[in-house]
């Protein structure tokens, strides 16, 4: 049996730990592939059927591909007429974020952009737009200005940004609110919230409470803004919510002092499928008291600059490719035009970091990404209110077992290591958490309850964590997915709330009631047993990955299938130091395909292979490699 990672969480026991599982799954890989290798053969979805689902990659409306953005637009006409030639020259993006001030000044800017139908993200006018009651909001002047850009079929959006860090954390901090309001502090203070009580007046009874306090203080923001707000989270996992709500796009806020990466991603590709909405990343330079910046590293007071403070290049450009590859529409590298310039005032030398990113955007546009092949959709509650940072249902109640299986399936079974805010860093490396080897692949999405049977039934495999209450319309949309060919896992505890329903789903399809297993690591019930993880990669990706330990995730194509291989491993970085590479750290990784293939490629070196049963990749440390795979039966086939 496949164990969990260990509690200690050091470095070398989560090694350990991970080449077990690693030599487990293979045996599992293994035996799927001899009793299923000529059934599996065909029983993938095509690239067409997908496109037609819940699972296609949605753009930013108006937009023909991928967008990457410019962290930093200039105000004056001029001078953004300058950028954007030095971006069209050097590739660096095709976007700002953010880019002019959501205000009736702007207009010539904005006419400017509309006029080559280039995205903008706008930042309110005001330091107080995450107030609920705040003085950031639209004015028709403001309205009028904003609609050029719709006129002409252009992007834009305004950031609700770290709302729900704002939400829980920031809105009782007196000094942050000195800091926002300055001599008008005392005016404004009123709507301040009592500090112990995790942004609300009062503590809510109930889930179903925080939902309600939640969302009108979204919805609030929404209408000051006139329904134009992008969401962009960082310190919380209410991806889902923005989707439900009304955002534009669901944003992430990634890197920073920030875990859960890859459970983010998980929430904003299913709220974005859920809700047919894009999704955006935004790579934060922050880390710890150090910000990259050009120039030579150096300590500011406290703090660090330069191109080696900060986290590392191998960092960003892992996290630009991964958003790219997981189905973003949009990748802002965050304070980019104060980083990718020798001079940003004189814009014509590029840093090694611009260099990086002209790079990637070049690798985008070579490229067809496909669509992220996710089988897994975990399913949650709808007033679940899953919040990794806080640690508690909507950042104040107490933990439901229920509540502890959800954190433990993304924190210590799909993401293992995956956080710093409770487990202790890597002191020698803190940036380790950032990305991880993922041991059945990034192979889910995650879904509320509200899902329809149509989004639903996108998914080979639906698993049901947490408490869930199975009101008519989800029990008749699990009814739906199972019919059209959906397989539902749920515990022993949701059997049982399921009462009469019971026989119903069972009657639609397939219901797999799980065995109750206990995490040896946790020592805790979990909501599904790594061995049964373990199967379920078995059963449904198209390729077992053996070998050292990585990150991947595996996307279909209209010719076949791309395998994104990402080495988090030998690059070690402090915030106020610069990286250092371990050059032995070369990961090697067998690809068992489990269809015939005619021919593979390696996007980034050129490597061809020979339609062997194994394709084998050798990734550097802290890098990615995409292994693109023709199968019988595809055009290029």
């Amino acid at each position: 049996m496949v164990r969990s990672v260990p509690q200690s969480g050091t470095a070398h026991t989560l090694r350990e730990w991970y080449k077990e599982i690693l030599v487990n799954r293979s045996i599992l890989f293994g035996a799927a592939v001899l009793l299923s290798s000529v059934a599996w053969a065909g029983a993938f979805p095509d690239h067409a059927a997908l496109e037609k689902s819940s699972w296609k990659v949605t753009l930013l409306p108006g937009q023909p591909g991928f967008v990457f953005t410019m962290y930093g637009c200039p105000g004056d006409l001029d001078k953004l007429k300058q950028m954007v030639g030095v971006m069209q020259e050097k590739v660096l993006g095709n976007g700002f974020d953010p880019g002019p001030t959501a205000n009736a000044a702007s207009k010539p800017l904005f006419e400017y952009l509309a006029s080559i139908r280039w995205p903008m993200i706008c930042y309110p006018g005001f330091g107080d737009f995450q107030i609920k009651d705040g003085n950031a909001r639209l004015s028709d002047a403001d309205e009028a200005a904003m609609q050029v850009l719709d006129q002409a079929g252009d992007f834009s959006a305004i950031q609700l940004g770290e709302w729900g860090y704002y939400f829980h954390n920031l809105s009782c901090a007196e000094s942050w609110w000195h800091d926002v309001y300055g001599p008008d502090f005392d005016k404004m203070k009123q709507f301040m919230k009592p500090k112990g009580l995790a942004g609300y007046d009062t503590r809510p009874r109930d889930k179903r409470e925080c939902y309600d306090i939640v969302k009108d203080y979204f919805t609030t923001r929404q209408r000051a803004m006139r329904g134009r707000n992008m969401s962009v989270t960082g310190h919380s996992h209410y991806e889902a919510y923005a989707g439900e709500w009304g955002a534009r796009v669901v944003g992430l806020e990634v890197c920073e002092n920030i875990a859960f990466t890859q459970s983010k991603i998980a929430f904003a590709r299913g709220a974005a499928r859920q809700w047919n909405l894009p999704w955006s990343l935004q790579a934060s330079p922050w880390f710890s008291g150090a910000c990259t910046t050009n120039g030579p590293l150096r300590i500011e007071g406290k703090d660090a600059r330069g191109l080696d403070a900060g986290h590392s290049l191998s960092l960003y450009r892992r996290i630009w490719l991964h958003g790219w590859f997981a189905g973003a529409a949009m990748v802002t590298p965050e304070n980019s035009s104060a980083i990718f310039f020798e001079d940003a005032a004189n814009p014509d030398k590029l840093t090694t970091h611009g260099e990086a990113a002209a790079a990637f955007f070049a690798f985008t546009r070579a490229h067809e990404r496909g669509i992220p092949y996710t089988p897994v959709a975990v399913v949650l509650d709808h007033y679940a209110g899953y919040n990794g940072y806080m640690g508690h249902p909507w950042g104040i109640l107490e933990n439901t077992p229920g509540d502890t299986e959800i954190n433990d399936l993304f924190v210590w079974q799909l993401y293992p290591g995956s956080d710093h805010i409770h487990q202790r860093p890597n002191p020698d490396n803190p940036e380790d958490s950032y990305l991880r080897a993922t041991p059945y692949g990034e192979l889910a999405d995650v879904l509320l309850s509200t899902a329809t049977a149509e989004t639903l039934r996108a998914y080979p495999m639906l698993l049901l964590a947490g408490d869930i209450s199975f009101d008519a319309p989800f029990v008749d949309a699990l009814c739906g997915a199972l019919k059209q060919g959906s397989r539902v896992l749920l515990h022993p505890r949701h059997r049982d709330a399921l009462g009469g329903d019971m026989k119903r789903l069972q009657a639609a399809g397939t219901v797999e009631v799980l065995d109750v297993w206990t995490n040896p690591a946790t020592q805790r019930p979990a909501a599904v047993s790594n061995g049964r993880l373990a199967r379920l990669a078995a059963e449904c990706l198209p390729f077992d990955v053996e070998g050292d330990a990585v990150q991947y995730q595996i996307n279909r194509t209209r010719d076949g299938w791309v395998v994104e291989l990402i080495n988090n491993a030998g690059v070690a970085k402090k915030p106020k130091e610069p990286a250092v590479v371990d050059p032995k750290a070369w990961a090697t990784v067998k690809l068992v395909p489990r269809m015939p293939v005619t021919k593979a490629r390696e996007w980034c070196t050129g490597q061809e292979f020979t339609a062997d049963a194994v394709l084998t990749v050798v990734v550097p440390p802290g890098e990615t490699r995409f292994v693109e795979v023709s199968v019988a039966g595809s055009p290029a086939g």
